[in-house]
């Protein structure tokens, strides 16, 4: 089992991150921008986050089975706060004084305004709670089943996460636009899209992390003190590094 020592010492294995990280960042402003407009017809609907929000649990599978917990942790922290930073300054600008030739104020104030930071606020809260759950269970099952079936593990821990995400997040985000009975049906509508998702995306997933492990030399198994089952106790790491 080989164990990360330093991101810099491993050239491919840095570029690696950044690119995953660069395209995590940019679906989660993607996520949080789209969430306002809603897709479908007035019986039937989703929010248009629905469609990007899946590729963030990919990427957060892929980055902590490659990288270990703490990796996808960092990832997913600093995102939130990349993120958080953006909206903050979306809210000064739109804020700002503009000239009477300028006509198209509210539609930024609808999309970048008050809104888009209630979204922040929701999709902070539930993501901690959904993607710091998705990232220890893959990664805990990643050490007791050594590392085998990433795709039964990818697809049982998102599927959990995002169920709970769904709720949490649409809850929050919609609770005064929408009916509570139409957020449980738009709450349904997402997880289905999302778990369609988990199922397609498995095999480029499955594919990219193997890519990657053998490309950088790294696969990361995160072993933390209090998960100790005495049966695994006398594993031992190799002595090789990345």
């Amino acid at each position: 089992m080989k164990k990360l020592q330093s991101t810099l010492d491993n050239l491919p294995g840095f570029y690696s991150l950044i690119i995953l990280s660069m395209i995590y960042m940019s679906i989660m402003l993607c996520n949080a921008i789209l969430t306002n407009r809603y897709v479908g017809i007035n019986s039937l609907y989703f929010l248009g986050g629905t469609l990007t929000s899946p590729f963030i649990f990919i990427l957060d599978d892929i980055i902590a089975e490659i990288y270990g917990y703490e990796i996808a942790k960092c990832v997913i922290l600093s995102g939130f706060t990349a993120q958080t930073l953006f909206i903050l300054i979306c809210q000064l600008v739109v804020r700002a004084p503009f000239p009477s030739f300028f006509t198209e104020q509210n539609a930024y104030s609808f999309i970048l305004g008050s809104s888009l930071l209630r979204i922040d606020i929701s999709g902070f809260i539930a993501y901690i709670f959904a993607n710091l759950i998705n990232s220890y269970l893959l990664t805990r099952w990643k050490f007791l089943l050594k590392g085998r079936y990433f795709w039964v593990r990818s697809i049982g821990s998102s599927m959990f996460s995002e169920a709970l995400y769904s709720f949490l997040a649409i809850l929050m985000m919609e609770i005064q636009s929408i009916p509570f009975h139409d957020i449980l049906k738009v709450v349904i509508i997402s997880f289905s899209i999302k778990a369609s998702y988990n199922i397609v995306f498995i095999g480029p997933a499955s594919w990219l992390v193997n890519k990657i492990k053998n490309i950088t030399g790294i696969d990361v198994y995160d072993f933390p003190k209090k998960f100790t089952p005495f049966k695994y106790l006398k594993i031992k790491p190799e002595k090789k590094t990345c």
